[in-house]
């Protein structure tokens, strides 16, 4: 076994070892120690036994048992000063730092750690710039000692270390009296160069005053914070003393006000027992408690809600088709249904019937109509946009536990009408969507569905509430994506589209006025032939409604505008077809029409598409091969197996034609 000297101690390299967690020991400083692991307090008794010397490596895991790969390489050799048994076999020691080391074998792991171990020397240079260095550090644990209560930095030890003359021991004992990572400690401790580690050491120091700064900040903030608080509650105090003397007490007349608006709100039973419950909680809660604030947004929605209130109303039939007709060209059969409705309910009184779901592609009128039937009921209209909607709460509010909780969606539009027989349309119901705060369909099912809804609850208000006299219409473009519960509480009306000729009627009579009064133009001053539109129609969009014809005459009176301002001519413009191009452009869009006379090989297809019929040719060739069918084109499953029973057709009669099977 080989030895090497440290001063006067010689030292041998194969010695036991103790793994410490959480600490690191440096060379040349005495630290308390307590051995409870039963490999350390082994490697503690053969220490003992012969020339007290161990060395402490740091455990990287303070989680796990010491393994070899849990512990640093460079540690430190130290001498048990003394020894303390406890009753519980564990022991307490004091030991005191030698020399650095390095681990090179370890020789066996039970029942203690032995290593055989070379030591890992601290260079010096002695040189002006490791004096500064050395001198740096001291100033540095100075500052930090005078603005944190370290237990044994008091200005005689600042003093004593400033004396020092041996680095190793400044930085060791440095190192030992402030609060640093363990990290921290063992990065120090593996640096094997005075300036290098005088460096390092600085950083750490460094870093140090500026955590204290920052803390200083923090704590000047907060005091001033608490000041202000204290400052505050003395002057409400203070209001709450002078009020009292002037005899003004607002805070008692808030609570009479609330007490008179739910007697005077017409709530049902139930709700007004509830709010004076809440009420006389509110009185006897001290104004500081947060929850008052909650409590008394709570008690304003309750009030405000409309419970009794509602529109009377007077059902017209005659007046109701001719609103209708006013408002929409087209659309008998829709028409028709709505006016069976109203006549039912004229005749009920209070109908519990199926919702109407009005269902087509945008732009045919579904949302516009929903306002002629509030109009032709004399009831206010409300529409929710429920496209992209994925939460419940908005459907049924947020719980009061919610710090800005509201009710949900219904009771809000609710509220803000006042009244509580609204037409209330739900638009595109259809794009409704799922995720992890629920599905808002299913909110819904309660409240269109005749034989709940007379007591939908809403989370918020926590009562139940009637929507039984509320009128709900629901808009659809796509029925496959409603959720099969939804869809059947519900009475599907299709808006088809419009044909051209109905889009030319609209056009004339509505769109052009429409957008001659926006722009600013008087039909003396301009006027579109029939053909023009109809040419705008065919040639420049292809849809079920009317938006994008809306769009493309715009566009033609906004170049009309442009060019009577330039020109200040007061000449009126009579617009053809032959200048649509002009103001359009080239045709976008082209009608393949069915082939005059019979051919060979081609047939007329008629597809579908969301905006109408299209007609279209389909062309087969022969070619040489094993009679496979083969299609082009991105064809749907049905002309797909159009195309399947025409080759099954041919090949079930090529006998009786002469056709010979390959």
């Amino acid at each position: 076994m080989n030895n090497f000297r440290v001063e006067n101690l010689t030292i041998p390299t194969e010695l036991p070892m103790i793994a410490l967690k959480n600490m690191v020991l440096l060379p040349k400083v005495v630290i308390p120690l307590t051995v409870q692991r039963s490999n350390s307090v082994g490697a503690l008794e053969s220490a003992i036994a012969n020339d007290r010397l161990v060395f402490f490596a740091t455990q990287k895991n303070i989680e796990d048992d010491v393994h070899r790969d849990d512990i640093y390489n460079v540690g430190t050799i130290g001498r048990i000063v003394s020894v303390f048994k406890l009753p519980d076999g564990s022991s307490k020691a004091d030991v005191e730092g030698i020399v650095r080391a390095k681990i090179t074998k370890v020789i066996s792991e039970t029942p203690f750690f032995k290593v055989t171990t070379e030591p890992y020397w601290l260079r010096a240079h002695n040189t002006l710039e490791e004096k500064a260095l050395l001198r740096r550090v001291v100033d540095l644990f100075k500052q930090v000692t005078e603005t944190r209560s370290y237990p044994s930095t008091a200005p005689e030890f600042v003093y004593m270390l400033s004396q020092l003359k041996d680095p190793e021991q400044v930085i060791s004992l440095v190192v030992a009296n402030i609060n640093l990572e363990t990290a921290d400690q063992q990065k120090i401790l593996e640096i094997n160069d005075i300036s290098e580690t005088l460096k390092a050491l600085s950083v750490v120091l460094t870093r140090e005053l500026d955590i204290i700064e920052a803390e200083k900040s923090v704590v000047k903030e907060t005091k001033k914070q608490i000041n202000k608080m204290q400052k505050e509650l003395f002057l409400r105090e203070q209001m709450k003393s002078i009020e009292k003397e002037l005899g003004v007490d607002d805070e008692k007349d808030d609570i009479d006000s609330l007490k008179v608006k739910i007697k005077a709100a017409g709530m049902p039973k139930t709700v007004e027992e509830k709010a004076a419950k809440e009420l006389n909680r509110l009185a006897k809660m001290p104004s500081m408690n947060p929850e008052s604030s909650y409590l008394r947004t709570y008690l304003d929605w309750l009030v405000e809600v409309p419970w009794s209130k509602k529109t009377k109303e007077k059902i017209n039939l005659k007046e109701a088709e001719k609103i209708l007709n006013k408002d929409h060209y087209g659309l008998p059969k829709v028409k028709e249904r709505i006016l069976e409705y109203l006549a039912v309910q004229k005749q009920v009184g209070k109908l519990k019937g199926p919702i109407l779901c009005f269902a087509g592609p945008p732009g045919t009128g579904k949302t516009s109509i929903g306002q002629s039937i509030a109009r032709a009921l004399g009831r206010k209209f409300i529409r929710v946009s429920l496209g992209g909607l994925r939460d419940e709460a908005e459907i049924r509010g947020h719980r009061r536990t919610y710090v800005g909780a509201l009710p949900g969606r219904i009771i809000q539009s609710i509220h803000n009408v006042k009244i509580k027989n609204p037409v209330f349309m739900l638009d595109e119901i259809d794009k409704i969507g799922i995720d992890f705060r629920g599905d808002p369909s299913s909110a819904l099912l309660e409240a269109l569905d005749p034989e709940q809804n007379h007591s939908f609850s809403d989370h918020y208000l926590e009562v139940p509430f009637d929507l039984s006299e509320v009128m709900f219409i629901t808009t659809a473009n796509n029925l496959e994506t409603i959720p099969p519960a939804l869809r059947d509480r519900l009475e599907i009306i299709e808006f088809p589209g419009y044909s051209e000729d109905e889009k030319l009627h609209i056009a004339k009579k509505f769109l052009m006025s429409k957008l001659m009064d926006s722009h600013g133009l008087k039909s003396s001053v301009l006027t579109v032939a029939d053909l023009a539109i109809s040419d705008i129609i065919r040639n420049h969009t292809r849809e079920a409604g009317v938006r994008e014809l809306e769009r493309q005459i715009a566009s033609v009176i906004r170049k009309v505008t442009k060019q009577l301002v330039e020109s200040k001519s007061k000449k009126k413009i009579i617009l053809t077809r032959t200048d649509i191009p002009k103001y359009l452009g080239p045709i976008k869009y082209s009608h393949q029409k069915g082939e005059d006379k019979d051919e060979v090989g081609v047939v007329t297809g008629l597809g579908w598409t969301p905006v109408g019929g299209e007609v279209f040719s389909i062309e087969a060739t022969k070619m040489p091969g094993k009679g496979r069918l083969i299609l082009t084109g991105q064809l749907g499953n049905v002309m797909k197996e159009s195309a399947q029973a025409a080759l099954s057709y041919a090949r079930a009669r090529a006998a009786r034609h002469g056709v010979k099977e390959d």
